[in-house]
């Protein structure tokens, strides 16, 4: 009795530690609603992160094109050491000098002086050992193609701003779709697997009936050949299932080995789509961030037009420079005696006069850019309007075809159930009974299709919208 006791006792202790390991798995398990997954894409997703750096890429690059309005401020030390100082030729005022000097005074005789001659003599000018110390300053005072590019520059930063808001919507459209084709995988398998446990049950009712010699041993074969495609059917959307959510994951930048449950069912988010009258919306082409994207792409053109005409006005910026110099024969630069200081201060001016039509044809160019890209501009509205309109329709089409679709694949279910009831009582064979199976797989996968194109529409009109 004892034993019995402890045997039970441990069973309740290994079942409870089970639980407990489970319910913590289930507490580790990271679970999403669509909006959740949606929001933590768009922190996660690895295609948002890439922009949010583009962007801050962009900003720093505006900086660093502001700060050459800013002072610019260098020093520089240069030493020289000479081996062998530089030697100059002269012509030979010296020799002549020295005569003359030595004749007034007597000690020679005009007739004894060195006659002049056009021969020059070697000299060398300057120290062994120099070193110099200084720095200079610079402002810019006005520069058109400055101060027009800052706002070039302010303008690349918005356009980058877009392409984070454009990645945005497309990783939620992403998210969703992917979220979509998950539960469908989920819903499918679900219904493979009431349709294995019930042919299951037929299979062994009809083995016991074939034992009993009511039925040919066909019927069993019959009935094993759609348990055994089942299983199959069963195992692909096993290995279906798996790889829609690792593409999930992706989507949204989680680690695809890290569990994942969905809390959103299919048939709510079935009926938020038909229900949300996304069609009847009103479409707006400024609304749509590939649209924003191309405005805020021909902003830019017009811009980089001005910022080439602004390089026919004149540039001005003032200088600062000073400098200490020293010259020694011997190193010996710590003393602080014969240093001589240079100080410079000045205006530099530029005025642009003649480029041989090198500014003229850029502009030109820049121009033609503005003309190409607004035909795009129209193209692309064009073009968005068709795609909003289509899928508008698609979303009405497939709303409606969904009930159909739905009604149809439940019509198939009570066609079979009734063939079934049927064959029990021998009024239909097993031929009759594979062929109501086939009628439910193929309503089935037109149910489920149609229902994820139905989810797919609406997502891709949400972010045609914007009203993710």
């Amino acid at each position: 009795m004892k034993t019995i006791l402890i045997k039970a006792a441990s069973t309740v202790l290994f079942l409870w530690f089970l639980t407990f390991q489970l319910v913590a798995q289930q507490a580790d398990t990271k679970s999403f609603t669509l909006q959740e997954a949606m929001d933590y894409a768009v922190t996660h997703a690895y295609k948002v992160r890439t922009a949010a750096v583009d962007l801050q890429s962009t900003i720093a690059r505006r900086k660093g094109y502001i700060s050459i309005g800013l002072p610019q401020i260098n020093a520089g030390v240069n030493y020289q050491y000479f081996a062998n100082i530089p030697t100059q030729l002269m012509p030979n005022i010296l020799t002549a000098a020295v005569d003359g000097s030595l004749v007034q005074h007597g000690l020679i005789t005009p007739d004894q002086m060195t006659p002049v001659s056009d021969e020059k003599i070697p000299v060398q000018f300057g120290s062994k050992n120099n070193l110099s110390v200084g720095f200079n300053a610079s402002q810019l005072v006005f520069d058109g193609v400055f101060f027009v590019g800052l706002k070039a520059a302010t303008m690349l930063v918005d356009l980058s701003k877009t392409s984070v808001d454009k990645s945005i919507t497309e990783i939620k459209s992403s998210v969703a779709q992917a979220y979509y084709l998950v539960l469908v995988a989920n819903e499918n398998r679900r219904i493979l697997d009431s349709t294995y446990n019930k042919m299951n049950v037929i299979l062994e009712q009809t083995k016991q009936f074939e034992k009993n010699g009511f039925i040919e041993e066909t019927d069993v074969e019959q009935l094993s050949l759609i348990v055994s495609n089942l299983k199959n059917k069963m195992d692909m959307t096993d290995r279906n299932i798996d790889l829609v959510t690792d593409l999930l994951q992706l989507q949204m930048g989680m680690d695809i080995d890290e569990p994942i449950i969905l809390k959103d069912d299919l048939p709510t988010l079935v009926d938020q789509a038909i229900a949300s009258n996304l069609a009847d919306k009103q479409f707006d082409v400024n609304s749509h961030i590939d649209f924003k994207l191309l405005k805020n792409q021909e902003r830019l053109l017009n811009q980089v037009v001005k910022v080439d005409q602004s390089a026919y006005y004149p540039s001005m910026s003032l200088i600062f420079n000073t400098q200490s110099s020293a010259m020694r024969e011997e190193f010996d630069f710590f003393n602080k005696s014969k240093w001589y200081n240079t100080t410079l201060i000045g205006v530099n001016l530029s005025i642009p006069i003649w480029s041989s039509g090198i500014r003229h044809y850029k502009i030109m160019q820049d121009k033609y850019a503005v003309q190409s890209h607004q035909i795009t501009l129209k193209q692309a509205e064009d073009g968005l309007k068709i795609d909003i309109n289509n899928s508008k329709s698609l979303l009405k089409t497939y709303s409606d075809q969904f009930y159909t679709d739905k009604k149809n694949y439940e019509l198939a279910i009570k066609i079979y159930d009734k063939t079934y009831s049927k064959y029990k009582e021998g009024l239909a064979s097993a031929m009759d009974l594979n062929q109501a199976y086939l009628q439910i797989l193929t309503q089935q996968g037109t149910y489920l299709n149609t229902m994820l194109q139905l989810l797919n529409t609406y997502a891709n009109l949400n972010k045609a919208l914007n009203t993710f």
